[in-house]
């Protein structure tokens, strides 16, 4: 009895065990397991467990159709020999979605490329690269508009950034690279050499209070020599480290003084020189801004100044040929009204023959000093005019403004370039030593 109720659930369960075994053979074949497959609608499974379904012609892939690819990934679109061409989506498993054009199974031409980031790019694709002139919209707003070349901005191009700023110039590998223009939203303006989205090398950066700097940057900072021109008609001509006065520079004012000296971090600091726009200067020490020691009065300096004026005008022609009787009783006429310099020559000293030549307006620093004598006692000659034989003199107090711009971003996000102006004082009062008899109190030129 036993024998024959197995025999009777063997013979009932066997439809069922076929149909099983038909299913997971379906589920896993190779090829075409649906359809016609040759000339017509089927469904085919490759060899990497992708499964295609829509039309075929001469058994490969043709015309409108879906690939469900293994990882995830969906096609849907057009086929032309068994391969992605025309018209189509292609969905990545992240969510990405790529619309557009298809060449032998790769994104070529023009299409879109979403982002799960909420990121999108529209331009053209070579070999399922962004490739070409494309614009690329961020999520925060920001907005490229130019060329890009293996998925990255390459070439010319413009960049917007969501604050307001924007980059017009050459890209490299997806940074601004090159020369190129950066607008802050503020109105200020960098433009010049980029290297890897930074200022550097030469360029200008113009602020929208009128002020300027021309010369070299590194790091998005002024850096190296440079000339900082100033809306109030002051300017710095020097070196500059992380966008302050530092090394050798000159200060000019704009009525005409000016500080040469050594700086650091945008103060006085070392041995510097202040003259004024009349020529007269004196020499300090500084220390961080601070004058630290006894001055000593530039007297041959000034001197030398006041010469070279006095001999920017062209002298007259010597013995002039006049043709004219008329005109002669004229310049005769005229003659009286001049005044010669007249030099009383001394015994000790030699009659001046010879006229010092002009130096240079705005020149570097030319000081022509006597050597100073071994000791008071040892020199010879009259008592000094300047000083009266004291061999100080005094000078007023001189407080100037000068301007400094610096960067208040700290670092964060974009630079923020601000100028604003430093009370100092260039010249405290006091005595300095006089620079005519070098502190000694007698002259042997008076």
């Amino acid at each position: 009895m036993n024998n024959i109720v197995f025999r009777l659930l063997f013979l009932c369960s066997l439809p069922l065990f076929t149909f099983a075994q038909d299913s997971t053979s379906t589920r896993s074949r190779i090829g075409c397991f649906s359809g016609n497959c040759e000339n017509g609608i089927g469904s085919f499974r490759t060899s990497g467990g992708n499964i295609y379904e829509g039309n075929f012609s001469q058994s490969k892939f043709s015309g409108q159709g879906k690939m469900s690819y293994k990882d995830g990934a969906v096609y849907v679109g057009e086929f032309s020999q068994g391969k992605m061409h025309g018209s189509g989506i292609y969905t990545y498993r992240d969510g990405t979605v790529y619309e557009g054009r298809f060449e032998n199974g790769k994104m070529e031409g023009s299409g879109i490329m979403t982002y799960v980031s909420g990121n999108r790019y529209e331009g053209l694709f070579s070999n399922n690269m962004k490739s070409g002139h494309g614009s690329y919209i961020f999520n925060d707003s920001s907005r490229y508009e130019g060329n890009f070349f293996m998925d990255k901005l390459c070439g010319q191009g413009k960049l917007r950034y969501p604050n307001g700023d924007s980059y017009s110039g050459y890209f490299s590998k997806g940074k601004q690279t090159g020369k190129g223009e950066y607008r802050y939203h503020d109105g200020n303006v960098y433009s010049g050499d980029f290297v890897n989205g930074n200022f550097s090398g030469t360029g200008k950066l113009t602020l929208i209070d009128g002020s300027s700097y021309e010369g070299d940057f590194i790091n998005d900072n002024m850096e190296g020599n440079g000339i900082f021109y100033y809306a109030n008609g002051d300017v710095y001509v020097g070196t500059m480290v992380n966008g302050k006065y530092n090394g050798c520079g000159t200060y000019y004012y704009a009525n005409g003084d000016r500080y040469t000296g050594d700086y650091l971090n945008n103060q006085s600091h070392g041995t510097g020189m202040f003259i004024e726009a009349n020529g007269e200067g004196t020499t300090y020490h500084y220390l961080n801004g601070e004058i630290i020691g006894e001055g000593i009065q530039l007297y041959n300096f000034a001197v030398e100044q006041n010469l070279a004026d006095l001999f920017k005008k062209e002298p007259p022609a010597e013995n002039p040929k006049i043709e004219n009787q008329q005109v002669k009783t004229e310049v005769q006429k005229e003659t009286p009204k001049e005044v010669p310099v007249e030099i009383e020559p001394t015994k000790t000293e030699p009659t001046i023959t010879t006229k010092p030549e002009p130096t240079k307006e705005n020149n570097a620093i030319a000081i022509v000093t006597a050597p100073k004598p071994s000791s008071i006692n040892s020199v010879i000659g009259h008592t000094c005019s300047s000083c009266s034989g004291k061999g100080k003199i005094y000078q007023a107090e001189i407080r100037k403004n000068k301007m400094v711009t610096k960067d208040i971003s700290n670092g964060l996000g974009p630079r923020n370039f601000v100028t604003y102006s430093v009370n100092e004082i260039v010249r405290p009062a006091g005595n300095v030593l006089c620079g005519k008899c070098q502190g000694t109190g007698k002259s042997s030129n008076d």
